[in-house]
């Protein structure tokens, strides 16, 4: 059994009330987990990155990869703490499959958690993907309309920028899904990880 890392910040004043400028946190939460394989018994099919799981914003994971690695190669203040520089990310499929599944369940749903509404934690569901974790976090937003208006408010809160410069994530993947007719339009989700 390995000791998981699991670090959640949720955009909005709580979880379920997301804004523009997400500001509430959440986390650090240390769980115990074996990482090992998806609950659900078996392969999973992965979801796609498209015009569905990216709100239809071109150039979606180029943009995203350019601005979080941007964002982590120079030191910054994430509320109280001073971060340093940190290493570039790389883009996962698993983790976007995680971030992916997750957003069209808010949307479609017309809620706003980090717990879905089967209760799976975001560590649970990175793991149903078939990534197997060390360390992981996610970040979810709601509402915003671009890639660059997403990270702005994701930097400016403590919370949500402490989990994008943390040293000890390798990979990441984000997803975006919108749903007409939700409180919220777009649902956004990070998901960072480390592999065990």
């Amino acid at each position: 059994m390995s000791l998981v890392l699991c670090l959640s910040a949720c955009g909005g004043g709580g979880d379920d009330e997301p804004s523009a400028a997400p500001s509430a946190t959440v986390g650090p939460a240390p769980v115990s987990t074996t990482g090992s394989s998806p609950s659900t018994g078996g392969a999973v099919a992965l979801i796609a990155l498209d015009a569905s799981t990216s709100c239809g914003l071109a150039n979606f994971r180029t943009e995203l990869l350019q601005l979080i690695n941007a964002a982590r190669a120079q030191p910054r203040v994430c509320g109280s703490s001073n971060l340093p520089a940190v290493g570039a990310l790389a883009w996962n499929d698993r983790l976007f499959s995680a971030a992916a599944r997750h957003s069209r369940d808010m949307a479609v749903n017309n809620y706003f958690s980090h717990t879905s509404l089967d209760g799976r934690s975001f560590s649970r569901r990175i793991t149903d993907e078939g990534y197997a974790q060390s360390f992981a976090g996610e970040n979810i937003a709601a509402g915003q309309s671009t890639v660059s208006a997403v990270m702005s408010g994701w930097l400016a809160s403590p919370g949500h920028c402490a989990n994008i410069m943390r040293a000890e994530f390798r990979d990441v993947a984000v997803s975006c899904v919108s749903q007409a007719g939700s409180n919220y339009g777009r649902y956004w989700t990070m998901v960072l990880a480390r592999p065990l």
